[in-house]
């Protein structure tokens, strides 16, 4: 449910005839385009022991939590994605929990029906879902958790120039203390 690879499409007969430079030139508009992207994206650090063998999400998750934040993880079960139910996953219907259930009358409540669906569909891939979807005072936000080494993915890029404008979403950098 959910982890199919995202195949993509590749107009061959486009890109085929291009020379190396005009390949070149390509290739460094979209890493422009992907750093101006990424300097827009508002991002936080949270300094942790360099002894804590957690994964980023789930320090980010408690962190969070702390803050007095409903946080879902971008899983299917026991997580954010398992609003697909509604839309595209019928067929694992009796596989949510009354946990998720709870998550998708949430939601639906503070979106609306129609606001709701387009979160279903944005969040349909696994590729370029924030790790995070945070519920606190009647808002939604998303959050991408990265260790401070670990680089964004362009789909995460991609991500938040679809929905910026929907939903705030950041990035939250976890940096292990020398």
């Amino acid at each position: 449910m959910g982890r199919k690879k995202k195949i993509i499409e590749f107009d061959e007969q486009r890109f085929s005839n291009l020379s190396t430079e005009e390949k070149l030139l390509l290739i460094s508009d979209f890493n422009q385009l992907f750093q101006y992207e990424l300097s827009k994206i508002p991002y936080s650090e949270l300094n942790v022991p360099k002894e804590n063998k957690e994964k980023a999400e789930i320090i980010a998750k408690s962190h969070f939590e702390k803050l007095g934040y409903d946080v879902y993880q971008s899983k299917i079960n026991d997580g954010y994605r398992s609003i697909g139910v509604i839309y595209y996953w019928q067929e694992y219907i009796s596989k949510i929990t009354t946990a998720d259930f709870k998550l998708i009358k949430k939601i639906i409540t503070i979106l609306g029906q129609d606001d709701f669906k387009e979160l279903a569909y944005a969040v349909k891939d696994k590729n370029g879902t924030p790790d995070l979807l945070l519920i606190k005072d009647g808002e939604i936000s998303f959050v991408e958790v990265k260790y401070n080494y670990e680089t964004v993915k362009s789909s995460t890029i991609e991500f938040y120039i679809k929905y910026v404008h929907k939903w705030a979403i950041s990035i939250l950098r976890v940096i292990k203390q020398k």
